[in-house]
């Protein structure tokens, strides 16, 4: 697992400097540019998350056909936790809006931006998530899971510190990430222990959860700064509408 902690060490870091989005880990990023993120990000984020139980189902299911049947049960009981969880962002969305306009007075059409299409990072998201649970090593599920909910534990809490500051302590404008800096630091520990099996048991699959690994990292860091962009694309359009 040391060997796995280290490949991917320089992916994780990169994702926290990434000048597309690091204005998002500062306590200085401006109110609007970091509310109207966060917006987006909960309203394409449905995407990222509507179907993770399935995903992480779908591979405890691959992992049984493979005879790993301990892993498997684990797996599809994990997945169970990550039921509705899109409905969250739903939510969010819908509180963002309203805060905005009590705040700024322009209209936000929260049912809009919700019914818009998947971003392309989101698409490439979800790709890897079907490849990798109809390939050859499903198990690699783990990798993604691992990564992506470990950033709840690493940068959740810088996100969450900006949302209190701009929304204030009641987390109805933010309940996912709340939820998930919450309850991720043990969904977590549950995919360290899962892949560290896997690892000691199997060590030439360390290639293959690297690559998985920095892939899911790359499309969600991705995914981040496509909504970055689309925040400062209409924070430019209500200025020149302004």
């Amino acid at each position: 697992m040391d060997e796995y902690e280290a490949a991917l060490e320089e992916s994780r870091q990169g994702l926290t400097v990434d000048p597309a989005i690091a204005p998002l880990f500062s306590v200085g990023c401006e109110d609007r540019l970091f509310a109207r993120w966060m917006l987006r990000y909960n309203a394409h984020g449905v995407h990222m998350t509507h179907d993770v139980e399935r995903w992480i189902a779908g591979a405890g299911e691959r992992c049984a056909e493979l005879g790993m049947d301990r892993l498997g049960k684990a797996l599809k009981a994990h997945a169970r936790a990550e039921a509705g969880h899109d409905r969250m962002m739903v939510d969010d969305t819908k509180a963002i809006a309203n805060w905005w306009e009590e705040r700024f007075g322009g209209p936000v059409d929260a049912d809009a931006l919700l019914a818009q299409p998947p971003l392309a990072s989101a698409g490439f998201y979800g790709k890897l998530h079907e490849q990798v649970i109809a390939g050859p090593v499903p198990f690699a599920q783990l990798a993604i899971e691992y990564e992506i909910e470990r950033l709840s534990i690493t940068i959740g809490p810088i996100l969450q510190a900006n949302c209190r500051r701009i929304f204030g302590p009641d987390t109805s404008c933010y309940s996912f990430l709340a939820e998930h800096v919450e309850l991720d630091a043990g969904h977590t520990a549950f995919n360290q222990r899962q892949l560290d099996g896997i690892l000691t048991e199997s060590p030439e699959h360390l290639g293959t959860m690297v690559e998985t690994g920095k892939a899911a990292l790359a499309s969600y860091a991705a995914f981040m700064a496509e909504c970055m962009g689309l925040a400062q694309g209409d924070l430019e359009a209500e200025r020149v509408s302004a």
